[in-house]
């Protein structure tokens, strides 16, 4: 009998270190392809305002957020691609790659002029704020169209 008590309590032990080795496994998805998921959609521009002002002559316009993610290469880059009429001149390319800007994937970067935009995801909105807005020809010049555009965007 003492022996089958002895037994009893080996094979508890065995199982509960068998449980506990099998905790759930490491199957957490790395913030970078959470926050790629949750971007990942056609977004509808419902407002846009510079330096706190409304702008109205953003029409019908739409963007589309895309990417595979590469578990070796977290950041991206990823793609995104507007739709509809944009004012002349606007802070916005047509279309290009972007990449997260750290591993916390807190903000995004546009490949084509390096410019930092943060984003907020609230249910269905997005939000995207493009704070001082700068980028290649800054400085006029030639690219007074980049000048033009220039102030805090969301």
């Amino acid at each position: 009998m003492n022996v089958m008590k002895r037994f009893a309590w080996f094979l508890l032990a065995v199982l509960a270190v068998g449980l506990v080795a099998c905790g759930g496994g490491d199957d957490a998805k790395p913030i970078n392809q959470t926050k790629l998921e949750e971007l990942s959609k056609t977004w509808s521009l419902t407002s846009a305002k510079l330096d706190g002002n409304d702008r109205n002559d953003f029409v019908d316009v739409t963007l589309t957020i895309s990417g595979t993610f590469n578990g070796a290469n977290p950041l991206g880059p990823y793609n995104y691609d507007f739709k509809g009429t944009f004012p002349n001149p606007s802070p916005w390319p047509t279309d290009g790659e972007w990449t997260f800007s750290d591993e916390n994937a807190t903000s995004i970067i546009r490949s084509g002029d390096s410019q930092v935009v943060t984003y907020a995801v609230s249910g269905n909105q997005l939000t995207l704020t493009i704070s001082g807005y700068s980028g290649p020809g800054f400085t006029g010049g030639s690219f007074s169209r980049t000048k033009a555009v220039t102030g805090t965007w969301i």
